[in-house]
């Protein structure tokens, strides 16, 4: 498929005009009224400290906020709410896959920036993926982003950072009913309780939309059908107050999601993917006599059902597809609050990752492929903080024992991927350091530095999965690379925290990164003959090296009831040396884009908001060879809420006013503009 076209200068001044124009009472839902400097944080230092006293790029975005933020998803808003995140979903709701990325780490997958849920590790060991649809904003309290690398303290796969999604326990009775274009129905309930010592809160969801086709007009065939989804969502929380024993919290929570890819021939559903996901956590956590605790255990089962269908020439395919891919892990730390400020802190984590898939061509002909493999990770860790004569200092170390084993692959197909049978173990240790500090100049204006490491073992597709990707111009054989090496990543950066007039805040950063057996998908060019078709291969590779460097600048000024911002995030990111393929070597990575820009507005008046906000996202590549890229695109955003009575309230948001029929693959298109309204009671 050719290039789409570049973003044109006239479109793009038409939007800063539109965008400007918005200077009168309307709102940038990003920016945020009050100084976040003295916001007590957890996920820098696994304990409560406020964002002044943490050497680091720590930004907090409230549950308040979220609701009238740009995109109907999480991920989405995130990516809206700080400078440098970058979120990649081809067709919004409709998307069954989305990848959040951070400070121009490669978008094709979200491995490398670390999602927690209630301080738990939500992504996947099989690919390093995060199911951004079963998290619902509406449950969430706050969401910590702590920038940079983190693995000196999480470990695996927080190259680019950690996002840690924190979530609420309702006080009361609530429900919210959602309705906006495509037919797109969300319902959401919950309720809690508070007897004694106990508080246990119950929630729902269900969102049903009837789609939209997202398939160019040179890619469409009498098949051709639309995207839709249907899902529901079910949570149970609980916590017992355990007086200076600390707090038991426990958690539960089931997503069943299924959405159709845009091709229908026989079956109802057409090709659809199914994703069915039950994910628990017990947690318990205090502080007594100057020693805080923690200990968890969560686990993540996700049960993934794909069914294919398409036609070959004359010949008609059916491809069944079921996955299970679990998780589990426990950690446990402690932290003391020592003399003269030295506050250290000890822990050990423990993480299991195990993929199950098969694959069933049930049409012309039956063939079987299987695919399986599991790793385990160990890792002590230990970080002290101290002030030194104004200086606070922040140190970490981390050893990371990795395992791999019970790999195998199996393939009744001639031809298909490596040879079947047992795979290989591998064990890797690495230790992961990081140092920070930072210091006041005067009032209202600081600077920190820092250096860390991050290690990230291959995910476990990555290393026995062989199958076949996309459809048509765009179909691909993914070949397993069972040799795959874990890659490190070391990064320095410093940044400031500046407040150089009343309601005027300015944080600028820069960072630069060097990644050693970087892992990337290369186009291997070889080809492989499936179903009489030659097919471009595929696989992940260990890139000898990659940079990456840039800077992030948000801004944000507080002037009575309005608030006014603007993020800017620039990268860049390149291959240096790439001894198996030359030809990549100054290549740009997939996915990474350039620009990263939005401005935006916020006015309250009493119970009434109102927002606006302009996003801006420079041309991406999605091949490795530079040969097919994605246009820059910029999307307008519009937001109003009001609260009617005491317990009612409403929201109407608008997406994309100016309708930019956009691309984030080279196969589909988004949504163009979408408006949603919800209505809100509380009790």
């Amino acid at each position: 498929m050719g290039t789409p076209p570049a973003y044109g200068r006239a479109r793009l001044a038409r939007l800063a005009l539109a965008a400007a124009s918005l200077c009168c009472p309307s709102a940038s839902p990003v920016a945020r009224a009050a100084d976040l400097s003295m916001t007590i944080a957890v996920t820098p230092a696994r304990g409560e400290r406020s964002i002044a006293d943490t050497p680091g790029r720590i930004e907090v975005v409230t549950g308040g906020e979220l609701g009238s933020l740009p995109g109907a998803s999480l991920d989405e808003k995130l990516s809206a709410a700080s400078p440098g995140l970058s979120s990649s979903r081809n067709n919004g709701i409709y998307s069954f896959a989305s990848v959040l990325t951070m400070r121009g780490l490669p978008g094709g997958e979200q491995g490398r920036t670390l999602i927690l849920l209630d301080g738990a590790p939500i992504n996947t060991g099989a690919t390093g993926a995060v199911n951004w649809n079963r998290l619902s904003y509406a449950q969430v309290d706050r969401i910590e982003v702590f920038k940079g690398p983190a693995s000196s303290l999480y470990g695996a796969g927080a190259a680019g950072g950690v996002v840690n999604v924190i979530t609420r326990t309702p006080s009361g009775p609530s429900v919210s009913a959602s309705y906006g274009t495509y037919r797109t129905f969300d319902y959401r309930g919950e309720a809690g309780i508070k007897a004694g010592k106990l508080s246990l809160s119950i929630s729902g969801g269900y969102l049903t939309s009837s789609g939209y086709i997202s398939a160019p007009k040179a890619l469409r065939d009498p098949y051709t059908a639309k995207k839709y989804v249907r899902e529901r969502t079910a949570a149970m929380d609980s916590t017992i107050d355990l007086g200076d024993a600390g707090k038991l919290r426990l958690q539960y929570s089931h997503n069943d999601g299924l959405r159709g890819e845009g091709s229908r021939i026989l079956t109802a559903d057409g090709v659809s993917r199914t994703f069915r996901t039950h994910s628990g956590r017990a947690a318990w956590s205090g502080e007594r006599n100057g020693i805080a605790w923690q200990a968890a255990a969560n686990y993540q089962r996700e049960d993934y059902f794909r069914l294919n269908e398409y036609f070959r020439g004359a010949s008609y395919y059916r491809a069944d597809t079921h996955g299970i891919r679990a998780d589990a892990g426990a950690q446990t730390s402690l932290s003391l609050r020592g003399p003269a400020g030295f506050d250290p802190t000890f822990g050990l984590d423990y993480r299991r990752g195990m993929v199950d898939a098969a694959d069933l061509q049930t049409r012309p002909s039956l063939s079987y492929a299987r695919d399986q493999g599991r790793m385990d990770i160990f890792a002590p860790y230990a970080q002290v903080v101290k002030e030194v004569s104004g200086v606070r200092l922040q140190a970490g170390l981390r050893y990371d024992n990795a395992y791999f084993h019970n790999g195998y692959y199996s393939n009744t197909s001639p031809g298909w991927g490596p040879a079947n049978g047992p795979l290989d173990t591998h064990r890797w240790e690495n230790f992961s350091p990081k140092i920070s500090a930072g210091w006041d100049y005067a009032e209202g204006f600081s600077q920190y530095v820092s250096y860390g490491r991050s290690f990230r073992a291959p995910p476990l597709e990555d290393m026995c999965l062989s199958l076949m990707r996309g459809s048509g111009s765009a179909a691909r054989f993914t070949m397993a690379n069972p040799r795959l090496r874990p890659e490190k990543v070391g990064t320095a950066e410093t940044g400031f925290r500046m407040n150089p007039a009343k309601g005027v805040y300015l944080d600028p950063g820069a960072y630069v990164s060097l990644g050693e057996d970087f892992i990337y998908e290369i186009n291997t060019g070889d080809t492989i003959l499936i179903n009489g078709t030659s097919t471009p291969v595929y696989k992940k590779w260990n890139v000898s090296r990659v940079k990456i460097y840039g800077a992030e600048v948000p801004l944000r000024s507080v002037f009575g009831p309005v608030t006014v911002s603007a993020s800017y995030g620039w990268s860049e990111s390149r291959i240096l040396r790439f001894t198996y393929n030359t030809a990549l070597q100054r290549k740009i990575l997939t996915y990474a884009p350039r620009h990263l820009l939005s401005l935006g507005m916020e006015y309250r008046s009493g119970t009434s908001t109102a927002g606006a906000e302009w996003r801006y996202k420079s041309r991406q590549y999605a091949d490795d060879a530079n040969t097919a890229g994605l246009g820059a695109y910029g999307t307008l955003s519009l937001s109003a809420s009001r609260r009617l009575t005491k317990t009612i309230s409403a929201r109407i948001r608008a997406d994309n006013v100016l309708d930019e029929r956009y691309t984030e693959s080279l196969t589909d298109m988004a949504p163009g503009r979408t408006v949603t309204a919800t209505l809100e009671a509380e009790f």
